[in-house]
């Protein structure tokens, strides 16, 4: 049989691309890394969204106390035109449905709770929720009630003033240039790639869920899936030095064309005869095409044997989704806010917007609830899996202008996308199985340039998960973890004059506690995350827990 030409390009090509799942793995170099992925026998999943340009936090999770420099009156004067009214919305909606969220019976159009015109921006301006009752000094925006329900029931909670950090660094080390900083400080994408390394003082590495996936190879019954997906791109994050990524679109999974098994075999000569030509020896269901030693692709060249056993991998991969995605349909009986189907898009209509939300950040949790359902409920060759770890992202947050109609679709969106997911959770009974948390790339500046805020530093973040209950082992919701900073310019925690708040929490000590959740040996998180002994003790107290009170011991 003659042997085709493969380049080195086509090879890379072939690595690069999202249908080969761990290609390199191949690789006789490298079996002598591999290491026995754990013996869990339960399911846990960790879900990253990350909001991508620098979310806008302090007019997401609004200052609304009164304490001096923390409170909504410092807040209100330093904003200006961009302040968060200080209107407290009622979240049970009494006046408006006569019910609450938790029916799925919010208002629509002019009856949405923060609606005065039916305008984008003058919805996102109108008001806030009050966590008073959490005993937590921050409004969320008028326009995210689900987000508001969420942390009310117990079931989300806030991370106040994290960011990237190598160690604790004050002001005054700061203005002195004495501080040990995070690199390239407000560059997006060089933040970015800290928050996938894992670590503030080094870009080069590889992703700190990629470590884990290396470090677990094998895990999930040695599912070709691996441990990482994601539904955005293929993020550094889940990239490790042995494992790769599976890299997805929502909807449907891909598919070989005219490669599909089928009931009436009409394709098996036709995939009986592609592996032939990757070198696996096989027969043919039809009994028309047999496959041996004789008459199947061999060689003794080490790159083109990774090539075909690659591309053979691949097939296998998209074969079992394919077929397992499409035999395992779910109906779901829970709705959106407005009793839509529950990861439908509302249209501006519904939501008394002026302008329509693009909704991707749907299609993707829905694929990922799906993807969690199927993998622990054992539909992929009728064994369970243990751990997975995916990544979706919502983009658009790098707001220097138009802010007031720019960041409340995205606000809507998230709202909308972290409620819809944990109903579907709760509906499929994974709630306690599965954590959600934000990312994205730094916080903006409390400083108004007129249209929007710009690059800064600590931001307020989001965890999700669990039934509400609080119960050992999951997640603490209906709490702030973290202080609130001093907002004012040349304050305390300003970087400079612009206020660029100082993060008090480093995202080390936030990605260590999900991953000692998750089930990562201690000796792994420090491996991975090399500066956490910087941060073991935080103002004065012993943190070897990391974030001790996220979850419930």
């Amino acid at each position: 049989m003659k042997q085709n030409k493969t380049t080195r390009r086509d090879f890379m090509k072939l690595l690069l691309s999202s249908s080969v799942v761990g290609a390199t793995s191949q690789l006789g170099l490298m079996q002598q890394a591999l290491a026995a992925a754990p013996a869990f026998s339960d399911y846990k999943a960790l879900v990253c969204v990350f909001l991508a340009g620098g979310n806008d936090s302090f007019n997401m999770l609004i200052p609304s106390g009164s304490a001096a420099n923390k409170g909504y009156a410092d807040y209100s004067a330093i904003r200006g035109n961009l302040a968060i009214a200080n209107n407290p919305f009622d979240l049970s909606h009494i006046a408006i449905s006569n019910t609450n969220l938790n029916q799925g019976n919010l208002g629509t159009g002019a009856a949405n709770p923060y609606n005065i015109d039916l305008k984008t921006e003058t919805a996102y301006l109108s008001g806030l929720y009050s966590l008073a009752n959490k005993g937590i000094d921050l409004g969320v925006n008028g326009v995210m009630p689900e987000l508001a329900q969420l942390i009310t029931d117990n079931k989300a909670s806030v991370l106040a003033n994290i960011g990237t950090l190598v160690n604790p660094v004050s002001r005054a080390e700061i203005l002195a240039d004495t501080a040990n900083l995070p690199l390239f400080l407000f560059a997006h994408n060089h933040q970015q790639r800290i928050l996938q390394t894992g670590q503030a003082d080094n870009l080069s590495d590889i992703g700190w869920a990629g470590k884990i996936a290396d470090q677990w190879l094998g895990i999930n019954n040695n599912s070709p899936f691996g441990l990482n997906i994601s539904y955005a791109s293929n993020d550094r994050m889940l990239i490790g030095n042995q494992s790769k990524p599976l890299v997805l679109r929502p909807g449907a999974p891909p598919r070989f064309l005219e490669m599909v098994q089928d009931v009436n075999n009409a394709n098996n000569d036709r995939i009986a005869i592609f592996k032939a030509l990757m070198g696996i020896e096989n027969n043919s269901s039809s009994g028309n095409v047999s496959f041996g030693t004789t008459n199947t692709f061999t060689t003794t060249d080490d790159f083109k044997r990774v090539y075909g056993e690659g591309l053979n991998k691949s097939y296998n991969t998209f074969d079992s989704l394919y077929s397992t995605w499409n035999a395992n349909p779910i109906n779901y009986t829970s709705t959106g806010s407005y009793g839509e189907a529950l990861f439908a898009k509302p249209s501006k209509a519904d939501l008394g917007f002026s302008d329509e939300i693009k909704g991707g950040l749907f299609s993707q949790l829905d694929a990922v609830a799906k993807m969690i359902n199927l993998g622990a409920s054992g539909a992929f060759q009728g064994t369970a899996f243990n751990r997975q770890i995916f990544y979706v992202k919502l983009g658009g947050f790098d707001t220097h202008s138009g802010q007031v109609t720019k960041h409340p679709l995205l606000l809507r969106e998230l709202s909308l996308g972290l409620w819809k997911f944990q109903k579907a959770m709760e509906e499929l009974g994974h709630a306690n199985k599965v954590t959600t948390f934000t990312m994205s790339d730094f916080g903006r500046s409390m400083s108004n340039n007129g249209d929007g805020t710009d690059h800064a530093w600590g931001a307020h973040h989001l965890v999700m998960g669990g039934d509400g209950q609080n119960a050992t082992g999951n997640l603490h919701g209906g709490q702030m973890i973290g202080d609130l900073p001093d907002i004012t310019l040349q304050g305390t925690d300003d970087h400079d004059k612009k206020g660029r708040i100082i993060p008090s929490i480093a995202q080390d000590q936030l990605n260590a506690s999900l991953c000692r959740w998750f089930g990562v040996d201690e000796n792994t998180i420090s491996s991975i995350f090399t500066n956490l002994p910087n941060f073991e003790t935080q103002n004065g107290v012993t943190d070897s827990a990391y974030l001790n009170s996220l979850f419930v011991t």
